[in-house]
């Protein structure tokens, strides 16, 4: 039945939105992010994308899209804007997998998360890189190279929360001089 088809579709977007919220509170417990913006939990004066999507860069880039229902091309320009971000932070002149391997690279970073003397540093900055790399791969592409690529609102509500959350650790980064590319 189409109304509980909504329905469920509604809930599954309200689950997104506490685990988005979980992963907020905790990226923000380890030291990064900002501050907690005004309002809180309170879901009857915000809509779950705003709850979601936080940055304002990334908010002006994919919010339109996202509530025209738009939702992979939303989910693609939010990856473009990420990749343009981590672009003009890190000065390098490259795109997509690229730029990501080398502006976080665990070796030489151009944006450094942590101060890289332990192992877990390390791993985490390698980890990121990846994430970062992979997220252009994995998202990004397929729907700038694929004609009539569908999402539905949740899958690109969780997509979204995602390209937020890399568009934080990205602003929160050390930058480190750029080498020449």
């Amino acid at each position: 039945m189409p109304g509980d088809r909504a329905a469920a579709t509604h809930e599954q977007a309200r689950l997104a939105l506490r685990l988005a919220h979980s992963l907020v509170a905790e990226v923000r417990s380890t030291g990064f992010g900002g501050p907690e913006r005004d309002g809180g939990d309170d879901l009857s004066n915000t809509s779950t994308f705003d709850q979601v999507v936080d940055d304002d860069e990334l908010r002006r880039t994919c919010r339109k899209l996202y509530l025209d229902g738009h939702y992979a091309l939303a989910v693609e320009e939010a990856y473009k804007c990420l990749n343009n971000i981590v672009k003009s932070l890190s000065g390098l002149h490259l795109d997509g997998v690229d730029l990501m391997k080398n502006a976080f690279s665990a070796n030489k970073p151009v944006l450094r998360l942590n101060s890289l003397k332990t192992q877990s540093e390390t791993d985490q900055q390698r980890g990121y890189m990846e994430i970062f790399a992979g997220v252009i791969t994995g998202i990004r592409n397929p729907r700038a190279h694929e004609h009539a690529y569908l999402d539905d609102p949740t899958t690109a509500l969780e997509l979204l929360g995602m390209a937020n959350h890399l568009v934080r650790i990205a602003r929160s980064a050390k930058v480190d001089t750029a080498p020449a590319s």
